[in-house]
């Protein structure tokens, strides 16, 4: 996903602009030599990138690259598994641990607590499973749940299904 303007912070405030000529000369570069997005922005900036976060291929948090330029600032790039979600600018050296601090850092807090919410719960139900059925392949270790959950579940509303259809026939009875 490619964005038309570029989001830029200086001073404490973000504000858009058009994208900068070296944007649109990473985007055909990474077209024509169908070069990764990454490794288009590097060439381009001539710096190598830095990343913030572990990958987010491995969770599902995000994954904050920043590319240090000296003549075009600090691009910073924040993409999940789908895609880039937001791309700023910071022109101003001086505005990089401002920046850091008021968005980054509680974003990439955020992106981790969520990660391990998740990873948590996978633990508990694989531990709910095993405690409820044993070491057995018969346990979906995602959910916690296993083919006697499913068999009951299906046993329960195939009874509700005949308790409604007994009912129906009794009402048609009385009509």
């Amino acid at each position: 996903m490619m964005f038309d303007r570029m989001r830029v912070y200086d001073a404490g405030r973000f504000h858009d602009t058009e994208l900068p000529d070296w944007y649109r000369e990473a985007q055909s570069l990474s077209q024509s030599e169908r070069l990764d997005w990454h490794c288009a922005l590097e060439r381009v900036l001539d710096c190598e990138y830095t990343l913030l976060t572990e990958d987010c291929t491995a969770s599902t948090g995000l994954e904050i690259r920043f590319w240090p330029s000296e003549t075009n600032g600090i691009l910073v790039l924040i993409e999940d598994p789908l895609g880039l979600v937001e791309q700023v600018v910071i022109l101003n050296p001086t505005d990089w641990l401002p920046f850091l601090s008021r968005y980054l850092a509680p974003l990439i807090a955020t992106s981790t607590q969520s990660a391990l919410l998740q990873m948590q719960g996978r633990i508990a139900n694989t531990l709910i499973a095993w405690a409820r059925h044993g070491e057995g392949s018969h346990v979906d270790r995602e959910t916690g749940l296993s083919r006697i959950d499913l068999d009951n579940d299906r046993d329960r509303r195939r009874a509700q299904q005949a308790r409604a259809a007994m009912e129906r026939e009794r009402q048609e009875g009385r009509a």
